[in-house]
């Protein structure tokens, strides 16, 4: 009876490690790690293995995770928007001759695009217009992004509903300071002789927004409607009057409906890949559009994020805070623990991660913010993530040697259970 009592016991024990194996405190995992705690100062790690946690370090502790949470905003976007789903721009004349442009949040609105969009307008006959009227109001933002600081560095862009190359510019200034467009394809636009003027000599891509505006329009109006503008002109359609900002009128005829050239899939890869944070925010605001409709607001966004964190990844407010969705923001929170659940369920679009030294993974990384997420191949392709808080960039160093230990997915060792 006391070794059946005893096996019931056991029994017992191994039936609730299996059930709350994402909830064991940090000194209950096997492995190696010990070695990895001089290296960090303040910040965690946590490595699973056959679908459990076999290593980790301040695993329920949450950190700022930097751009490693874009695998969240791809995650999202691929399970409320779709991995098949295309942003659409729409295109509107009225009785006076007036084109409007209705933007709809296309994160790919680029040059390349607006070719093909003004090759197709020659197609339908126009050859002149009069005023060429800006419509982003499917975008309500009453600020930009938390951490965005609007510094002249692309990663600062400003979102909108209507937004062109990623909402930066591609300028050269010689020595002599003139200045040309940085793309064989674009006309020169006098924003970019505005922007030139403030810049010293060199090639420069700038956050359109970091420098002052002229008139009534905002600069990322501007620039979209100077562009637009710059490249009609190439295909012989005249803009007689001026670019302005206005809302697409009821009575306005349909003209033309552009759908992005790339899926949320393709955007995803590439916003992944280069850590766009205009991509990836402009993603996290369609998430809200999709569930509380039009128009796009950063309270939609963190509130529909907020539902889907708890309803879908099963994870609270305490272990994963989103208030925007590239990871510039240091109130986004995330615990280790939290993190390579979510990668669990990111699993079947790794293939959408970077490489780096041969791992698919996403780096994050902020003033004192050094962090990893993703999958070790050397672990059968176990997820993993380092979240590191600390003046000390010693990630690399962690990775390696996660890397280099063998596979582990034993939850207690004799020896700990002793102890």
């Amino acid at each position: 009876m006391r070794a059946h009592a005893s096996f019931r016991k056991v029994w017992l024990l191994a039936t609730i490690l299996i059930c709350f194996q994402y909830h064991l405190p940090d000194h209950l995992y096997a492995g190696q790690g010990d070695a990895l705690i001089p290296h960090i100062q303040h910040g965690g790690y946590a490595l699973t293995a056959n679908g459990r946690i076999s290593k980790a370090h301040n695993s329920t502790t949450p950190f700022t995770p930097a751009s490693t949470l874009k695998i969240i905003t791809a995650l999202a976007a691929l399970n409320i928007l779709g991995p098949e789903h295309h942003f659409a721009t729409h295109f509107y004349r009225d009785q006076k001759n007036n084109l409007y442009i209705q933007g709809n949040g296309d994160p790919f609105l680029l040059t390349e695009n607006i070719i093909a969009i003004v090759d197709n307008l020659h197609n339908t006959g126009i050859r002149k217009i009069n005023n060429l009227i800006i419509d982003d109001s499917s975008h309500q933002l009453d600020r930009q992004a938390d951490g965005n600081e609007n510094t002249i560095n692309p990663y600062d862009s400003w979102n909108s509903g209507l937004a062109v190359n990623f909402n930066a510019i591609a300028i050269v200034v010689t020595p002599e300071h003139a200045v040309k467009a940085d793309d064989p394809k674009v006309p020169l636009l006098p924003m970019m002789q505005t922007i030139g003027a403030a810049l010293p000599a060199g090639h420069h891509l700038v956050n359109v927004n970091a420098f002052p505006s002229v008139g009534q329009l905002s600069n990322t109006q501007r620039y979209t409607g100077e562009l637009f503008a710059g490249l009609m002109k190439k295909q012989r359609i005249v803009v007689e009057g001026s670019i302005q900002e206005g809302l697409t009128p009821t009575h306005a005829q349909p003209v033309l409906s552009y759908w992005s050239g790339k899926s949320v899939r393709e955007m995803l890869q590439q916003c992944l890949k280069y850590s766009n944070n205009f991509i990836a925010n402009q993603l996290f605001l369609a998430c809200g559009v999709a569930h509380f409709g039009p128009p796009a607001t950063w309270d939609k966004a963190q509130r529909t994020l907020q539902s889907y964190i708890k309803e879908n990844l099963d994870l609270s407010e305490a272990e994963l805070t989103m208030v925007e969705g590239s990871g510039l923001s240091r109130h986004n929170w995330i615990t280790p623990r939290a993190m390579v659940s979510v990668l669990e369920k990111f699993a079947p679009y790794k293939e959408l991660l970077p490489l780096k030294h041969d791992i698919p993974l996403k780096s994050g990384t902020l003033s004192g913010v050094y962090c990893y997420a993703g999958y070790l191949p050397q672990q059968h392709d176990a997820p993993f993530v380092i979240l590191l808080n600390q003046p000390h960039n010693n990630r690399d160093v962690i990775l390696h040697t996660l890397a280099a230990q063998p596979e582990n997915s034993t939850l207690l060792t004799a020896k700990k259970q002793k102890k």
